[in-house]
């Protein structure tokens, strides 16, 4: 879904971050958030702020085509991840990478996510592959994830955490919980 108003884009982002932050979701300026805006520009999350204490100013209008960005703030150092499934993705209008508590523990164990509940699985696909590991905020982090996403929900990223897309930013959203309680789930099962 293309968003299209730059104001609710950059207010929508304040409010997911300050949910996924309530719910536990995000720790402190770790993950980030996007929501395309057209078919060239995308709204993210900046660098190095607390979600409590962004407001919609800070918020970062990046062209999702040269990474070039307007304002103030300098934008999540992932934006070249969110960019890419934006260009590779026409039908993504939100993308969320999260450091959530279980499926940290997937990524620490470099291990894929078997969506053992059904209608969990009738949303999210039978699991979520594991990206191979790059550095934060570099290509091969980029590459490697968007190998691993193809046409899925999300996926898991080895020692980084996870990312989910969606068609907007409350289906993102969502989605990022589900993946979530499916991860503890399948940890909750076998203890």
């Amino acid at each position: 879904m293309i968003l299209r108003d730059e104001t609710q884009g950059r207010e929508l982002l304040v409010e997911y971050g300050r949910r996924l932050l309530a719910d536990g979701l995000v720790q402190g300026t770790w993950g980030n958030i996007s929501v395309r805006l057209d078919d060239q520009y995308m709204i993210c999350t900046p660098s190095g702020l607390d979600y409590d204490r962004v407001g919609p100013e800070d918020m970062v209008l990046v062209d999702f085509h040269t990474l070039k960005y307007e304002g103030n703030r300098k934008p999540t150092s992932e934006k070249g991840l969110h960019a890419g499934i934006y260009d590779m993705r026409p039908e993504v209008g939100a993308v969320i990478h999260t450091h959530s508590k279980y499926c940290c523990i997937f990524a620490a164990a470099e291990m894929p996510l078997e969506v053992e509940d059904p209608e969990l699985a009738s949303v999210l696909g039978a699991g979520l592959k594991i990206a191979r590991y790059g550095l934060a905020g570099t290509k091969k982090l980029t590459r490697n994830t968007m190998a691993a996403l193809g046409s899925s929900v999300g996926c898991i990223m080895a020692h980084h955490g996870m990312i989910c897309c969606g068609d907007d930013l409350p289906d993102a959203y969502k989605k990022c919980g589900m993946i979530e309680q499916a991860a503890r789930e399948y940890i909750d099962s076998r203890i």
